[in-house]
């Protein structure tokens, strides 16, 4: 049964012709939005400030460390996924804040923001249960800070490793 094009419903006839269309611009506009995309994702700004972090960030498996006169530490060298590992920062001098903001990212792959709050145990000292999300490679390294201030102006950049 051969049906010609006249007998075709008009919406069925323009359904070809309108595919292809939506295709051509869906081809001719998708560069230059992801381009754009990333561009955006990749501006100086927060390339200086993720690289900055990247560079000045202090290795938590690998010591406690040191900013400003706040000391941070892991309870165990080695942290795995989904495994709680304590992270204690101690401050110089008492705060008067409750708790701090620990962000952190993963370099080698986007597994989106990793936050934790550290909460007041005495007047110097704050801790948390880090307990970073199972990865599909053997070893990732997450980056990024502990918020020190109210005004969020002061960030201690840490890196931690993490290991299955």
């Amino acid at each position: 049964m051969n049906v010609s094009s006249s007998r075709m419903p008009v919406s069925r006839r323009l359904l070809i012709p309108a595919s292809i269309i939506m295709l051509v611009a869906l081809a001719f506009f998708t560069p230059t939005w992801l381009t754009t995309f990333v561009e955006s994702e990749n501006s100086p700004a927060s390339a200086s400030t993720h690289s900055s972090v990247l560079t000045d960030a202090c290795v938590l498996n690998q010591q406690t460390c040191q900013y400003k006169g706040y000391q941070a530490s892991l309870a165990e060298p080695t942290v795995r996924p989904m495994n709680a590992n304590r992270l204690t920062v101690i401050s110089p001098e008492p705060l008067a804040r409750d708790t701090l903001l620990v962000k952190l990212k993963g370099v080698e792959m986007n597994m989106g923001e990793y936050r934790l709050a550290l909460k007041k145990t005495d007047e110097q000292t704050y801790q948390g249960e880090l307990m970073l999300p199972v990865c599909t490679e053997d070893s990732m390294t997450w980056v990024g800070t502990i918020t020190l201030d109210n005004e969020a102006k002061n960030h201690f950049p840490i890196k931690v490793r993490m290991e299955r």
